[in-house]
């Protein structure tokens, strides 16, 4: 798949290239500063990229770049998640902008992209606070927090692998408490209670997405996915 990755020199982006160059993906990088990039990543992983400046809240500047490279789809690591729900960092105008250059240049280019954006542990639907679902054509990884396990991020010869269980629009393996019949605060008592089990690394994130992307009819397609490491939960 021709993939443009958005935010390919931040701690998410800089672990997706390798993993979508290591699963046989051509990947278009887009980046705002191409020698910030030059300067992240060795000859060998440049080589292998097409690089397209630009600011990820252009949308046309977004659109042109899917058009013009033929993309079959698109991952954002651009921007920050929102933690908790009272937070309103810019994540949401970003992917805002690239769902709707998406959208159009899908229709020009004669079908549907296929889309993973990040958010936080937050959009998911869990006990007390469950809401209405989108029905939308792309993916939503919505991992809580997620640290490096290496501080390199070298060409793979052969993809990582990853360690995560997956469940669509639920954090998978949810620990119910009595806390969560509380009114208005119990949902949230819940979310403190289980979101230190939800930690990953970016690395299984990354490889996570590259692997479902060779997925062409994906059960995560028009989604939110909640993920947790196999060792700290069980298949939902």
């Amino acid at each position: 798949m021709k993939v443009l990755l958005l935010g390919p020199t931040g701690n998410m982006g800089s672990r997706l290239l390798p993993a979508l160059l290591a699963h046989g993906h051509q990947v278009v990088v887009f980046v705002r500063s191409e020698s910030k990039l030059k300067d992240l990543f060795g000859t060998v992983i440049i080589s292998k990229c097409t690089i397209v400046t630009g600011t990820a809240t252009d949308t046309n500047a977004v659109e042109k770049a899917l058009i013009d490279n033929k993309c079959d789809g698109l991952v954002n690591s651009a921007g920050l998640a929102a933690i908790f729900p009272w937070q309103n960092p810019q994540l949401q105008e970003i992917e805002e902008a690239i769902a709707t250059a998406a959208v159009n240049a899908g229709r020009k280019l004669g079908h549907p992209l296929r889309c993973w954006f990040m958010g936080g542990l937050t959009v998911l639907d869990y006990p007390g606070m469950e809401g209405p679902q989108e029905i939308i054509k792309w993916s939503l990884l919505a991992p809580s927090s997620m640290a490096a396990a290496s501080k390199t991020n070298d060409l793979l010869e052969t993809p990582r692998g990853n360690r995560l269980l997956a469940a669509a629009d639920i954090p998978p393996d949810w620990q119910h408490t009595f806390l969560e019949k509380i009114p208005f605060i119990g949902p949230l008592a819940g979310i403190f209670r289980n979101a230190p089990r939800y930690g990953t690394t970016l690395e299984d994130c990354a490889d996570f997405i590259a692997l479902d992307l060779r997925t062409p009819d994906s059960i995560y397609v028009g989604h939110r996915v909640g993920i947790i490491e196999q060792s700290k939960g069980k298949t939902e």
